[in-house]
């Protein structure tokens, strides 16, 4: 299932930070000249200054990264609790989904099928893997060197397990671009449909070569 790892960033301690903290602590002081001595013994070495906040850097990247980890595990105990069909159906749609790979998407992702604005066997997007950013990628359906009718293809698409693998992926190349073309819409849906259902058998098979 696609997931995207949360970058770590370090807090730095450069010149130019330091250049603005002096910056800063000389205009508190020339805004209270009659008290200048004394802001300046209160005001914090530049030294004690970075400290905290690499320090403050530090606890708010853990809760950051605490606050992620909450939203995967609540996305995958809603993942976990659906009927096997359903749950596969949505793994495959999500690795297909255009958008990136953090829990945030994911959740909405299951809210809106939980609402049903989202039906997995027409999916409003391609049925072709992303990456982690969500930018589709070369893959086991990426391209096809065999040409089939559209007739062969529904065909195909009915018993896909009767016709060898290469074939079964042309036959879902062309129905994907027989439904972008065909002005039928209702025809169209069809062909999206058994694009939908021939790809699904396809990542399954995917699974069993990889396992």
């Amino acid at each position: 299932m696609r997931f995207k790892p949360l970058p770590r960033h370090e807090f730095t301690d450069t010149s130019r930070k330091r250049a603005a903290l002096r910056r800063k602590q000389r205009i508190e002081r020339e805004s209270l000249p009659l008290f200048a001595n004394q802001i300046a013994e209160e005001q914090p070495t530049e030294d004690q200054v970075m400290y905290e906040r690499a320090q403050r850097w530090a606890d708010q990247e853990a809760r950051e990264r605490s606050e992620r980890a909450a939203e995967w595990r609540r996305a995958r105990r809603m993942i976990d609790a659906l009927p096997d069909s359903e749950r596969r159906a949505v793994r495959r749609a999500w690795n297909c989904a255009p958008y990136p790979a953090d829990p945030s998407y994911l959740l909405s992702t299951l809210h809106s099928y939980s609402r049903g604005k989202i039906d997995l066997k027409q999916p409003p997007f391609p049925l072709s893997r992303t990456d982690a950013s969500g930018a589709r990628i070369a893959n086991l359906f990426a391209t096809s060197d065999l040409f089939v009718t559209i007739l062969q293809a529904r065909s195909i698409a009915e018993n896909p397990d009767a016709y060898p693998l290469a074939e079964r992926h042309a036959a879902y190349h062309h129905l994907q671009a027989a439904a972008s073309s065909n002005k039928d819409r209702t025809e169209a849906m069809r062909d999206r449909v058994r694009a939908s259902e021939l790809f699904l058998r396809l990542g399954e098979l995917e699974e069993e070569i990889h396992a």
